[in-house]
C-alpha cells in the first residue's frame, strides 16, 4: 500500500481550494437571477442577497482573524 500522508498544511490548501472554488461557483450562479426575462425582484431583494452574503464573508473573516479572544464589553 502506497498511500500519501497529507500534512495539515497539504490538507488545509486541498479542502481550501475545493471549498472556496465551490462557493465562487455558487456565488456566480446568483448572476442569472438577474435576467428579467426570467425573473421578477426588486431592489430589497438584491439588497437582501448582498447583505447575506457579505455577512457570510464577515463570518469567514473573523473566524481567519489571528485573536481569538472574546472581545469584552467597555462602555468607555
Amino acid at each position: 500500500m502506497n498511500k500519501k500522508i497529507e500534512n495539515k498544511r497539504q490538507k488545509f490548501i486541498r479542502l481550501a481550494e475545493l471549498r472556496t472554488e465551490k462557493a465562487v461557483i455558487a456565488i456566480e450562479n446568483l448572476i442569472g437571477l438577474s435576467n428579467t426575462r426570467n425573473y421578477d425582484y426588486n431592489s430589497k431583494d438584491v439588497d437582501k442577497i448582498l447583505k447575506a452574503l457579505k455577512d457570510s464573508i464577515n463570518v469567514v473573516s473573523s473566524s481567519f482573524s489571528k485573536s481569538k479572544e472574546k472581545k469584552k464589553f467597555k462602555i468607555r
